[in-house]
């Protein structure tokens, strides 16, 4: 793949013709598709930094990363043996320590993501929409940060506690500390562990809190109550409705509620409406159901972040007809 299609494209400045070139390069392998989000990722971090020096350093980043991919595409069209599969997965790892590395420097550092001055002694983080950011705390603990998704936390914990507040969706790799529970504050549940791997979904303007467990042990009470309210077990979700505080635990597959990590976003039996809410923020755009009925037909399947809107969209009409119309920051459901 020609790298200079691949900055056009991030660039919007790509013709009908290279756009096409570089989606059927990205269609041909999982590994396209994963680098290809990372690039994505890595671009909008690059973009997103305004002090000159920053952008200089990052920029270099990028470019290396891009040196790297054509190289790897020229060894593979002379020769397929074992060091152009390892130089791919070097390319992938590079990819990754530049995001998380510009994540942490350019995401917090240069204060670009403030949404509003955090409290003394306190971080914020906040992710605008349609991308993604990752993060590891002074304890160890890895944290990813869905869109439109704000983390407050310390600079260092306390001796005695370990608190993050969160508003929007953010998965959780807790490092183990016995004496000390890492705590996640929601705007309706505290969220106690002592090291696990876990998921949690709470946008202020949605009507329900997701909790979905991957590994080890959590332990959920009422916001600042200290009784547990409720142990889940991996594999479970917890959906509690904020405006009743009902709680119904289900037992899932957990790759649907964590694949937006890798840039996927899976879904089973879900409601347009639902997925409207995650084009919402993957997009920065409104949708208007004109037909209140089209909100209830639930679809099958998973998009990649590097798809256009339009794109989804046809390929949603498919299997349910219907009209749209995109305006601006809007789109019309008919």
């Amino acid at each position: 793949m020609n790298t200079d299609i691949i900055t056009k494209v991030l660039n919007n400045s790509a013709t009908d013709e290279e756009i096409t070139a570089l989606f059927a390069w990205v269609e041909e392998s999982e590994d396209h598709k994963k680098l290809f989000s990372d690039i994505q990722n890595t671009w909008a971090l690059v973009s997103m930094v305004s002090p000159e020096q920053a952008e200089q350093k990052n920029q270099f980043k990028f470019n290396m990363l891009m040196k790297k991919i054509r190289q790897h595409e020229k060894m593979k069209s002379q020769i397929h043996d074992e060091r152009s599969k390892h130089l791919w997965v070097e390319i992938r790892r590079y990819a990754a320590i530049i995001v998380i590395t510009m994540g942490i420097s350019g995401l917090i550092t240069y204060g670009l993501v403030h949404k509003s001055p955090a409290p003394a002694g306190m971080h914020q983080l906040k992710v605008p929409s349609g991308q993604q950011a990752e993060l590891t705390l002074d304890d160890g603990t890895k944290i990813w940060l869905n869109a439109k998704s704000t983390l407050t936390y310390p600079g260092s914990f306390s001796s005695s506690a370990r608190t993050v507040n969160l508003d929007g969706e953010a998965y959780f790799e807790v490092t183990h500390h016995a004496k000390k529970p890492f705590v996640v504050k929601t705007s309706k549940l505290d969220i106690k562990v002592l090291g696990t791997s876990f998921n949690v979904s709470s946008y202020e303007n949605d009507g329900e809190l997701k909790l979905t467990l991957v590994k080890g042990s959590i332990s959920v009470s009422k916001l600042n109550d200290t009784d547990e309210w409720v142990r889940l077990k991996p594999g479970e979700l917890a959906i509690c409705q904020k405006s009743t505080m009902n709680l119904v635990i289900d037992t899932v597959d957990t790759d649907l509620y964590t694949s937006w990590r890798h840039g996927q976003f899976k879904f089973k039996a879900l409601s347009f409406e639902e997925i409207s809410k995650r084009l919402s923020r993957n997009y920065n755009i409104h949708f208007v159901f004109l037909n209140k009925k089209l909100k209830n037909i639930r679809y099958n399947g998973s998009f990649y972040n590097y798809e256009s809107l339009d794109q989804i969209l046809q390929i949603m009409k498919t299997n349910s007809p219907f009209l749209y119309k995109i305006k601006k920051d809007t789109v019309i459901i008919k």
